[in-house]
Formats: structure tokens, C-alpha cells, sequence
């Protein structure tokens, strides 16, 4: 069920000049909480039917910590509070609360609607929904979900993330370039920049175009991609990245720069392991630690099960298809991306039986000291109690037995094909 449709507002009737003036800093700062939800809302109904959406998404504001300032899921568009509505970031350090005055908040606001508009955008293509999309960015966009592949570095296997989260050193500039988050950023900064210029051009500069302009010169799209260039000594680093991502998805074998690949590969396992729904740690976005834009549902315990059968299954199926890997090599790897397969799932039922005990915890903590409780979800896992095997090929096979209601029990006899 997504938000997805028909969101009238006030403004409908306005010219698209009459509308994005009221971004002017003198415009916006007057307008109440529901104005500048209205506005905010009146151009991502424009934005949306720009694009070919299936409706238009449903905008809301909502508190959110000081470093987010937006994020899309289901057909709805959250965006922070404090920025939209009173142009500040609000943050406690050592027990202290600190406000941070946003200069460029009405253009700010403007981007972020932007910004995750095309993240609605993405999923409709990912979904099938927008059918005449360009086959180059559908096929990056399917890559870049959230679904997860088995990785090869060296003699090494593992699972990987195809959606980055930027947890490596360069991180940050992984996660910015990988055609979703690629494209949200560019296209948004894009329109932002293009009705600024218009308002200028009408109405003169203001302070806040100007600390935008700072901030496009700091940080924006061209900058950000000189500095990745830079860092990772490779012309074609968006490129190349996105085609890592492909190569995995797809299993396709096309040339990227090896630097990169490696480092790709490596964020992939680590974003994966940061999906996991551990409440002591949250996300991070290395270099910037800015507004991550995602907003992730941790998998059932099923649905990540299934999520590494189907890629171990891909993963044997490539293997056993290489003609560069021996029968013997590609069953035995086989067999570790089974045994790593038990592993992981037994790491993320406890990640989310210890997710459920802090909540629980959290309460039990508010009921005795009197704070304010909120609801535990002990119910988030789903014990699977059915018994899968994982049977890693017909000569060498290691049929390996899970049953994830007990543990992990492992029974070595003769295999079959791989069929997790």
C-alpha cells in the first residue's frame, strides 16, 4: 500500500512562476507550517507529473535527527521539521542542545523535496510501474535496490549490499555516486539551481541564493565528483562504480577499473552488514555524514533467509556456468557461500532478537521510572521452523541441513544440485 495519488493543495491554481516564488527567503520565512507544507507539496505534484509518475507522492513533515533531511518510502515524502519549518538543526552534544540556523532553509526545503521526489521516480521504474523509462537507468536503478548478491574478493566470499551505505573510508563517495543516490543528488541540484536563477534573474540576488551558491560550490554535484576522481585516481569512478553494481546483479563481466572494483566490492559487504537491524550502531556516511536519504525496513528473518538462498543459488549457478573455474573450485566455493549462508542468517536472527529485547527493555525501563513508553514490536522475529537444505553439487556435495528453530545443524552426505 503506498501514499501514491491525487494531493490537492491551496496553490493548484498558481503559475509555475507564481509558485516558486514564494521560495524567496522574504516569501517563505512568512508563510505558516501548513503554507509551507502546501508549497512543498504543490511542487512535487508538478515534479511528479513532470516525470510520468503514477500520481504524485504524499508530502508530511516529521522530527528527525539534525543530519536527515528528508527520506522517501511507500509513496510518502518526510521531510525534516526543523528545517523546513523553522530553518534550524537542532543536536545534543555532552548533555547540551545546540541550534544551528540554516541560512538557504527555503532552498534547502526545495532540494529535499526534490531530492526524494526521484527516489519515488526510481522505485516506480524499479517496480514496473513507469514502463518507458530509459533501459540504461532502469537496469542501474534494479541494481542499486535493496537486495543482496554473493561477493567474491580474492578467496574470499561474503554478502553484499547492492543499495551502499557509505561505511568504508571513502565511503561517502560510493554511496553519493551509485545511480540512485546519483542521480536524486544531480537532477535535484539541477532544478533547484535553474529556478533560483529564474527568481534572480526577476527579483535580484538574495542571502539565501547566496549561501546556496556556497554551499553548490563547497559541495555540489561537479565538486563532489572531482574529489571522487580524485581519491580514487580513476576518470570513469561513477562509471565503473555502477557497472561494479551491474556486474553483480546481472552476472556480467564487463571491464572496470580494478581500484574500484575493489573497493566497491568491499562497501557492499560492509553496507550489508550495516542493514542489519542492530540498535546500538546507526548508519554512517564517512567523509559527510549528511542527510542520508534511505529509509530502511529490516527483512523478516524469512525474507533475509530467502534473500541469501536465492544468492548462494545464483552464485552456484554462476560458478558451475565459469569456464575460467574448475568444477572442483566452483564446488568447493559453492560449498563456502553455503556454510556463510548459515552463518549470516544465525547472525541476523540474533541482531533481531537482540533489536526486540533492547525495545522491551526501553519500556520496561519507562514503566519503572515513570517516562514515557512506547510500543515494542516483540513479535519483529519470525522464528522459520521449516527445514531447508543446501546441497553444494552432485561429486564433492555437502548437504547441509538448517534447521533455524534449533540452530544451525550441519549433516555431511552426497548433494545434489544447489537448491537452498
Amino acid at each position: 500500500m503506498s501514499d501514491y495519488g491525487a494531493h490537492p493543495t491551496q496553490y493548484g491554481n498558481l503559475s509555475d512562476g507564481n509558485l516558486y516564488a514564494m521560495y524567496r527567503e522574504s516569501v517563505y520565512r512568512s508563510l505558516s507550517e501548513s503554507q509551507k507544507l502546501d508549497l512543498l507539496q504543490e511542487t512535487v505534484n508538478r515534479d511528479a507529473a513532470a516525470r510520468g509518475e503514477a500520481g504524485s507522492p504524499r508530502v508530511q513533515f516529521e522530527n528527525m535527527p539534525s543530519r536527515t533531511d528528508g527520506y522517501a518510502e511507500k509513496g510518502v515524502i518526510s521531510v525534516n521539521r526543523d528545517l523546513a519549518v523553522n530553518g534550524t538543526r537542532t543536536a545534543t552534544y555532552q548533555g547540551k542542545t545546540l541550534q544551528h540556523t540554516i541560512n538557504d532553509y527555503n532552498i534547502q526545503s526545495l532540494v529535499t523535496v526534490l531530492h526524494e521526489n526521484v527516489h519515488c521516480y526510481q522505485d516506480q521504474i524499479i517496480d514496473g510501474t513507469i514502463r518507458n523509462a530509459d533501459p540504461q537507468l532502469a537496469a542501474e536503478y534494479r541494481a542499486n535496490d535493496f537486495t543482496i548478491s554473493m561477493v567474491q574478493q580474492g578467496n574470499n566470499l561474503d554478502f553484499g549490499s547492492q543499495y551502499l551505505t557509505g561505511e568504508t573510508s571513502n565511503g561517502y563517495y560510493i554511496y553519493y555516486f551509485q545511480a540512485t543516490e546519483r542521480d536524486a543528488f544531480r537532477w535535484s541540484e539541477e532544478e533547484a539551481s535553474r529556478i533560483v536563477q529564474e527568481l534572480t534573474a526577476k527579483y535580484g540576488m538574495e542571502p539565501s541564493f547566496e549561501a546556496y551558491e556556497k554551499t553548490l560550490q563547497a559541495n555540489g554535484y561537479s565538486v563532489m565528483e572531482a574529489e571522487a576522481i580524485q581519491r580514487f585516481q580513476n576518470p570513469d569512478f561513477v562509471k565503473d562504480l555502477n557497472q561494479v553494481l551491474m556486474n553483480q546483479y546481472y552476472d556480467t563481466h564487463k571491464s572496470v577499473d580494478a581500484r574500484t572494483e575493489r573497493a566497491v566490492k568491499n562497501e557492499m559487504v560492509q553496507s550489508r552488514q550495516a542493514l542489519q537491524p542492530v540498535t546500538t550502531r546507526s548508519l554512517s556516511t564517512g567523509k559527510e555524514q549528511q542527510n542520508m536519504s534511505f529509509q530502511y525496513t529490516p527483512m523478516t528473518v524469512e525474507e533475509y533467509d530467502q534473500f541469501l538462498r536465492n544468492a548462494v543459488n545464483e552464485y552456484y549457478v554462476h560458478a558451475m556456468n565459469d569456464p575460467n573455474m574448475s568444477k572442483e573450485e566452483a564446488l568447493r566455493t559453492s560449498g563456502e557461500a553455503a556454510e556463510r549462508y548459515l552463518t549470516a542468517v544465525e547472525e541476523y536472527k540474533a541482531a533481531m532478537e537482540n533489536n526486540a529485547e533492547n525495545k522491551i527493555g526501553a519500556v520496561n525501563d519507562n514503566l519503572n521510572t515513570g517516562g514515557p513508553v512506547e510500543q515494542a514490536s516483540a513479535g519483529a522475529v519470525n522464528e522459520q521452523t521449516e527445514q531447508t537444505s543446501v546441497n553444494t553439487g552432485v561429486d564433492a556435495g555437502t548437504d547441509v541441513g538448517v534447521s533455524n528453530s534449533e540452530g544451525c545443524d550441519e549433516d555431511v552426505g552426497l548433494g545434489g544440485d544447489l537448491d537452498l
